[in-house]
């Protein structure tokens, strides 16, 4: 494995610990056994992916950076990262991929594409660069990437290595059929990754995730026709120096006279349960009460009063700043009109979670 200039200079710029570098280098080592990067002797050695870990907000776009730097110095010649299916998300990857990666830009040496505004007619000067390509886990995005790599015959002469960044969101990949016990489906979008993967002669596949569960638990295949989703091996990703989690938050705060105790607090289920009603209930919370009972619903009102004097407090030092209250408490659409309430009340309230 070579340590070449991407990747010397992505862990002189970020500092990488020895311990972040160690990640990184196993997870290459398992791409570079992925394929056989000669392009006269082609061969699929391992589909299996690989699994980066690392818990929320740990460093884990950091990691496959580095990773993603090293695989161009060992011979890969394109990256495709996979986000979840958000706008704000792909603009924000793709900014950082370029931020990441300014220098080589710069000298020409790499390129970055959001793939829903890739430009056609790419040159053979522009496809002899180290390609970053961006695109969102929807349908029309990898239908776009799949006619890339058939337009300009990536497969006969590129290596890929394609990150799926939060892969937990398509890693339930398998529906099963109904009226039969060990038949299975691919889910549309698992599907469409699965045909990106088998476009591809040769590849590295990646998945990069906080919560692994679903995929760890994919059921093994063995036919040709679907490319595993369970990981083969995982890569821990170190959470750093300093770095605040679930243990400050959920166990710290139990701790007497730890300061995560100001941060956390639980809501009630009873609670919670009048926040994520699909219909109001007079019977039980009554909108005009919303200000006036102090024990409904206290502790998102708690919530409220403390964004505001906090942002009030940040504001007298960046008057500029802009600051949003979100509230993430159920994953079904339009749960009720409460939150039109907060959003009349100018917050940023979100049902998804």
């Amino acid at each position: 494995m070579i340590k070449g200039k991407f990747y010397s200079a992505k862990c002189e710029e970020n500092k990488y610990s020895k311990e972040l570098q160690n990640c990184i280098e196993e997870a290459c080592e398992y791409c570079l056994s992925s394929v056989s990067l000669h392009y006269d002797d082609l061969i699929k050695k391992e589909k299996r992916p690989l699994m980066m870990l690392g818990k929320i907000q740990s460093g884990k776009t950091s990691a496959f950076t580095g990773l993603m730097a090293l695989a161009f110095d060992n011979g890969f010649d394109m990256v495709i990262i996979l986000t979840k299916n958000s706008v704000p998300l792909i603009q924000q990857t793709y900014k950082r991929m370029r931020r990441e990666f300014a220098t080589p830009i710069r000298e020409e040496e790499i390129d970055v594409i959001n793939i829903m505004k890739a430009l056609k007619g790419l040159t053979g000067y522009e496809l002899n660069k180290k390609l970053i390509i961006v695109s969102k886990k929807e349908t029309r995005n990898l239908d776009r990437i799949s006619n890339f790599i058939s337009e300009y015959t990536i497969d006969q002469r590129k290596f890929c290595l394609i990150i799926d960044d939060e892969a937990d969101t398509t890693g339930i990949g398998f529906t099963k059929i109904k009226e039969s016990d060990n038949e299975f489906d691919l889910r549309t979008i698992a599907a469409k990754v699965n045909m990106l993967r088998g476009n591809l002669s040769g590849y590295a596949f990646v998945q990069v995730t906080a919560t692994p569960y679903a995929l760890y638990l994919q059921p093994e295949f063995n036919e040709g026709i679907i490319e595993p989703i369970k990981p083969k091996l995982t890569v821990l990703v170190p959470s750093g120096k300093g770095y605040i989690g679930g243990e400050y938050y959920f166990l710290k705060s139990r701790e007497e006279g730890h300061p995560a105790r100001f941060i956390f607090e639980e809501v009630s289920i009873d609670e919670h349960s009048i926040i994520t009603m699909k219909k109001w209930d007079r019977r039980r919370f009554k909108e005009e009460e919303l200000l006036t009972k102090q024990d409904k619903p206290l502790t998102f009102k708690r919530g409220l009063m403390n964004f505001i004097v906090g942002g009030c407090f940040l504001r007298m030092t960046d008057r500029k700043a802009r600051y949003a209250y979100v509230i993430h408490t159920n994953t079904q659409q339009g749960v009720s009109g409460w939150f039109k309430w907060w959003s009349k009340a100018g917050l940023n309230c979100s049902t998804t979670g």
